[in-house]
């Protein structure tokens, strides 16, 4: 029995005679033996017309699902005719391509790599998407391509599961449908009547949609659910299939169930925003520097006010940072939104080396079973069924090989994680933003030893005021990402996130600890030696609500001590010396769940008002009557990120960017609740338990 109900298996693939990959769940091809590529561009790009949309877009980002991605054809050949089409229209307002796509069995990269052989003219493309394609864990991982121009979200996973998680807007999601997938006679399963009526449901008006079948009973389902379908000319020597565009005017049903999908929990964009209009970002770390990274490819201009002399002195300013994901004992939120967001942060890492420089390495990290009880855990663990490449058992042998040292204990590996340097990462994403203002690039501007002492609302004016000490400053729209100093606003004092200080110790390198391969994580953690500096960190204390960031001596020998106790036999430990008393100190903000907060932020005197009138008991059989969160007006957080700020803040910034752009989300809505700034209190309302109680 696994702890895991959700894998995800990998597709058996055969190859026929003429090189084609076969599933071997399906018994069926994958593309055309004749020409997949040819016929891809004829179903799915003609028509949907997708050409002659995008001369005529008005909007700047352009939204494609898919029901089946199998080995990317369709995607790549779209991928390849936008690039045309923004060669040859350099000026359309149209910038960007967003793709979705769904699969329950994820080709392995080996077969994939395979199959791409087969079209040497989207080769370019394709070493791309294999350079960053994932691993097989459940549910959506977004890629970004081309500097941002292309967006992929792959959701692994059955479509029936998946789709109804895919948070929407009021005017739809969905531009156009590839509605593509193994014959409806060998994967009954996808088509039916559920699908087309949530491909309705997610569909922008005078959306279309598009599919090589013309089978009777999924033409007659498109039209129930409010598509206008038409047969037309099949490729080759195929008589039919079938296209069609969602129609004005949707059934009673079918706009009932569009409005009223907005849980509790709905995300709001900026309203009537301007992307010329620069969003104020307050804070200097690596949710500040990966938030703006994520607007700025989508056109916005930013304005990023810093407190200090440079980016990257608080709780961002380590020399080593561990990166891997937190996996909890048995399936939950936590490891639903932090197995997506390390494969994110590590996508990240890899395309920022190709351009920025910042110490890393992605070497491996390495968690020891150093009691009974932390063995007890990491069994758990292990029931997840994660794939081997996430993480998996190792022998007390096994660790020894992998480390380089000798421990006598076994571990859970995790071979994608690694090391890099917070402080160079975050400084350079910044630095790099703040000299791009050249021609109809989003200016990016910074103001350091800038302050902002409190907020304010101008009802008339629709604005912010950005209230500093010698200066104020005005914005349509404010993101707080300003780490633990977050409550010094009135507006967000009501987050429930606790502020705890940390110090990690810098040690010199010896001839015993140089040959540590991998971050060694135990009742503390230890990384290798970065090779430009000759020092490992090892860390770090945890003192609960003390702010203050003067050198803990005490803090600075127990850094020392815990891995000598976690390893009693071992000799090598006791040349860790932390006598030089280097170190660093800063300050987390951590939740009780250890999740973040991101979102809208919540008026919390309406949500007590709204509340308190409610009964708990009936909310809990029916969230769907839970009320509205009130929240202010163009006011975004993302706080909360504790320990685990380096894995989480790619992801949460594009979850961010995404909302405040109204862009498809990469998380599903269930993760999304999990997230939300208001969730603790909520969760106290439905436990019945006073809402203003601390």
């Amino acid at each position: 029995m696994t702890g895991n109900i959700r894998v995800i298996k990998n597709a058996q693939l055969d190859w026929n005679e003429s090189g084609t990959p076969v599933s071997h769940q399906f018994d069926d091809v994958y593309f055309s033996n004749a020409n997949g590529l040819e016929e891809s561009r004829y179903v799915f790009i003609q028509q949907n017309h997708l050409p002659m949309r995008w001369q005529q877009a008005s909007q700047s980002r352009f939204i494609i699902a898919e029901t089946g991605f199998g080995t990317g054809l369709n995607f790549l050949a779209v991928w390849k005719e936008f690039e045309t089409f923004k060669q040859n229209q350099p000026d359309s307002p149209l910038t960007q391509l967003h793709f979705i796509s769904f699969e329950k069995f994820p080709v392995h990269i080996d077969d994939l790599v395979k199959a791409h052989a087969a079209w040497p003219e989207l080769a370019d493309y394709a070493k791309q998407l294999q350079a960053h394609y994932p691993i097989a864990v459940p549910e959506c991982h977004r890629l970004i391509l081309a500097d941002g121009m292309i967006t992929l979200d792959l959701w692994f996973g059955d479509i029936h599961d998946n789709l109804p998680k895919l948070a929407q807007t009021e005017a739809g999601l969905v531009d156009a449908w590839f509605l593509d997938g193994f014959a409806p006679s060998k994967n009954q399963d996808m088509w039916n009547d559920a699908l087309f009526q949530h491909m309705a449901r997610l569909t922008k008006a005078e959306g279309t949609c598009a599919t090589f079948t013309a089978a009777g009973f999924v033409r007659r389902g498109l039209i129930e659910a409010g598509f206008d379908m038409k047969k037309v000319k099949g490729f080759g020597t195929k008589r039919e299939m079938i296209a069609g565009t969602l129609q004005p005017s949707l059934t009673k049903q079918q706009s009932l169930t569009k409005n009223s999908f907005a849980p509790w929990f709905q995300r709001y964009p900026i309203d009537q925003f301007d992307r010329l209009q620069p969003i104020a970002i307050i804070g200097g770390g690596v949710a500040s520097a990966t938030l703006a990274l994520a607007l700025y490819r989508r056109g916005h201009s930013i304005t990023l006010y810093c407190e200090d002399n440079k980016p990257a002195l608080g709780a961002s300013g380590n020399r080593q940072g561990a990166l891997y994901p937190l996996i909890a004992e048995q399936e939950s939120p936590l490891n639903r939104f932090f197995a997506p967001a390390f494969l994110f942060a590590r996508q990240l890492v890899k395309q920022a080396a190709q351009q920025l420089e910042f110490d890393y390495d992605l070497c491996g990290v390495t968690q020891l079973a150093w009691s009974d009880k932390a063995k007890k855990k990491l069994d758990k663990m292990l029931l997840n069924d994660y794939p081997q490449e996430l993480l998996h058992s190792l022998t007390a042998e096994q660790t020894e090989q992998v480390i380089g040292l000798d421990i006598d204990q076994e571990s859970i590996h995790y071979p994608l994680g690694g090391w890099l340097c917070p402080q160079q990462l975050t400084q350079a994403i910044i630095y790099e933003l703040s000299q791009q203002k050249s021609g109809q690039q989003p200016n990016v501007e910074v103001h350091f030893n800038t302050r902002i002492e409190s907020l304010s609302y101008d009802e008339a004016e629709q604005t912010w005021t950005l209230h500093h000490s010698h200066k104020n400053f005005q914005h349509q729209s404010v993101v707080v990402a300003n780490g633990h100093q977050f409550s010094r606003f009135e507006q967000l004092k009501a987050i429930a996130a606790t502020s705890v200080k940390g110090q990690v110790s810098h040690i010199p390198t010896t001839e015993s600890l140089s040959k540590l391969k991998t971050v060694l994580c135990y009742d503390g953690y230890m990384t290798p030696q970065n090779p430009n500096n000759g020092h490992h960190c090892i860390g770090a204390s945890y003192d609960r609500n003390n702010i203050d960031q003067e050198f803990d001596p005490m803090a600075q020998l127990s850094n020392g001590e815990r891995l000598k106790q976690c390893l009693p036999n071992q000799s090598w430990p006791n040349e860790v010396d932390t006598s030089e008393n280097l170190s660093r100190q800063g300050i987390r903000s951590v939740t009780r769940d250890h999740l973040p907060f991101v979102g809208n932020v919540f008026k919390f005197e309406p949500v007590v008002e709204s509340y308190a009138k409610l009964d708990p008991q009936i909310l809990r059989k029916r969230p769907d009557l839970m009320p509205e969160i009130p929240h202010y007006p163009n006011l975004f957080c993302m706080v909360g990120l504790g320990a685990r700020g380096l894995c989480s803040a790619p992801l949460l910034a594009e979850v961010l960017a995404s909302q405040i752009s109204g862009d498809p989300l990469p998380l599903p809505l269930e993760v999304l609740e999990k997230i939300h700034p208001a969730r603790m209190w909520v969760r106290k309302m439905l436990k019945g338990r006073p809402i203003t109680e601390e």
